[in-house]
């Protein structure tokens, strides 16, 4: 096992089903974000993650989801594959064009799957990276609804090959993700590499429990 996580033989290294792994960490935080359209309810797994988890709850703790949302559904260009869909407080940055996070606001330490044994699965939420320049983890999560394998560690060589720090599981029906992320995608690409991805209208997070 890695960190407390008993992981499948036929896998050495990752937990592959999601459910699994829930049912198999040892402590686990919860995090809720409400919206309108009904609650998303998360698995933190601290035991495998701390810093990750650390990071989050001290977002979470200082308020700074309340004027956040979740904004991108994207499927990387693969035809047929369920959405991932992204939030957080760069959602004003995609409907507006302003803003973004400071040094401070980013965490500088990478916890990749290899290490934690957790995958970017069905269910699984990990949190985004700054891919244009330092490759820091920003405070942004995002939940797939289907298996990402590119976007564990060896996946991907931008911004290197750690990968995006897995480091919680949707608890409950993925209902509310999937609802969201097939809304419809006519925002503004502010950025100039996320063509089609960005949702019309945002929606809000009215609430952050951790």
């Amino acid at each position: 096992g890695v960190g407390g996580v008993v992981l499948p033989a036929d896998v050495p290294g990752h937990v592959t089903n999601i459910k699994d792994a829930i049912s198999m960490t040892i402590d686990t935080a919860q995090l809720t974000f409400t919206t309108s359209l009904g609650d998303i309810v998360i698995a933190l797994h601290e035991e495998v993650a701390p810093k990750t988890v650390q990071y989050v709850r001290s977002f979470v703790g200082a308020g700074l989801y309340a004027d956040a949302g979740f904004y991108r559904s994207t499927r990387f260009g693969v035809a047929g594959r369920l959405p991932l869909l992204q939030g957080g407080p760069l959602s004003a940055f995609a409907a507006e064009g302003a803003g973004a996070f400071s040094a401070e606001q980013m965490l500088d330490t990478v916890e990749p799957t290899s290490v934690t044994g957790l995958a970017d699965v069905r269910g699984t939420v990990s949190l985004a990276r700054d891919i244009f320049e330092t490759g820091h983890v920003a405070p942004e999560p995002f939940i797939c609804l289907d298996n990402y394998p590119e976007l564990d560690e060896g996946g991907r060589t931008e911004p290197d090959t750690l990968g995006f720090p897995a480091s919680g599981s949707v608890t409950a029906d993925l209902e509310v993700v999937a609802a969201i992320a097939a809304m419809e995608k006519g925002g503004v690409d502010t950025v100039g590499r996320f063509v089609g991805e960005f949702l019309t209208e945002p929606v809000a997070i009215n609430r952050a429990i951790c």
